[in-house]
């Protein structure tokens, strides 16, 4: 899939994606999903059910965002189950390439050596984008958290 999007990239020349708007709604390491998946959501009722999984815990639980349906949706994607602490699923940046849209994120693994919590994850994010363009492709990248294990990069 990221070949694919590279060699369509390529074909287009220099200028890459054209910008577009998509805006990061939140997050959350402890959603209620455990299998990876995409979901697209156009409607407000469907909205705050999966907002309120998404934020599975209800202590901390940040106030549903308003999304006008009418002319945005609303994706959230699960990176499933992890085995410890320490991994966040973030939103990097969109683009629209031709008439598909591109949204790229970042699986963030612990990094080697630091003490994580020993406890499932299922981190989650929720984007706010436009209805148009139709195409959509979310690209997950796996990285390492470049953080050392003091806090400090």
């Amino acid at each position: 899939m990221v070949n694919e999007v590279l060699a369509l990239l390529l074909a287009l020349g220099s200028s890459g994606p054209a910008p577009w708007r998509a805006t990061e709604l939140g997050f959350s390491t402890r959603s209620a999903w455990t299998a990876p998946g995409t979901m697209i959501i156009a409607d407000a009722a469907t909205f705050r059910r999966r907002w309120n999984e998404l934020f599975a815990e209800t202590t901390g639980r940040p106030p549903l965002p308003g999304v006008r349906f009418a002319a945005d949706r609303v994706i959230m994607v699960a990176a499933g189950t992890r085995p410890s602490g320490g991994y966040s699923l973030r939103f990097d940046s969109a683009g629209v390439v031709r008439d598909s849209a591109l949204i790229w994120l970042s699986l963030r693994t612990p990094p080697p050596g630091c003490g994580v919590t020993q406890e499932l994850t299922a981190p989650a994010v929720a984007i706010m984008l436009p209805r148009a363009p139709a195409p959509l492709r979310v690209i997950t990248r796996e990285r390492p958290d470049t953080t050392r294990c003091d806090g400090h990069t």
